[in-house]
């Protein structure tokens, strides 16, 4: 068995982290490394994926558990090659800690190519991805980094008599 984990600490709630992690749909849009998902990714269901840059798709089964983990299954070559995908989402107090594990296992997994540090550039590439469009969409729908602060106003604004009430 062939394991190898990233995981990053994001500034955005868990539930935009998940929301992002389950929508088949963007997934081609942001550098994921998958160029399409075929279903949804609901508890129980079947999808189909397409890395980028490839011809053929892995059918994965999804399974989701208690709204923290979600694990994508899939088999290859008869068996010959199984992978599985973990996401790990953990709240803390409005930061949030993701962990995405590859495990492969069966005769075909010594054909994988490592990088000198253990983790395929894909799945770093990955989690980075997740932490970069987490943290945006967070800023954006939370006014900000810190909820119920506000963004000093330009000073021209300020002054501006166009922008007072009357």
């Amino acid at each position: 068995m062939e394991s190898f984990e990233a995981q990053t600490v994001l500034l955005a709630p868990s539930s935009i982290v998940r929301e992002i992690l389950t929508d088949q749909g963007n997934y081609p849009v942001w550098k994921s490394g998958i160029a399409e998902i075929a279903g949804d990714i609901v508890h129980g269901a079947k999808i189909r994926v397409r890395l980028t840059g490839g011809k053929r798709s892995l059918p994965l089964r999804v399974k989701r558990f208690d709204g923290q983990r979600m694990v994508w299954t899939g088999r290859r070559a008869l068996g010959l090659l199984t992978f599985v995908r973990t996401f790990t989402v953990t709240d803390h107090s409005g930061l949030t800690l993701l962990k995405v594990r590859d495990t492969f296992s069966g005769p075909l997994q010594k054909l994988l190519r490592r990088t000198t540090d253990g983790t395929p550039p894909p799945l770093s590439e990955f989690v980075d991805e997740v932490k970069f469009r987490s943290e945006l969409l967070g800023f954006h729908l939370h006014d900000g980094i810190f909820p119920g602060t506000s963004l000093p106003r330009h000073r021209s604004e300020r002054h501006s008599p166009a922008l007072q009430a009357h």
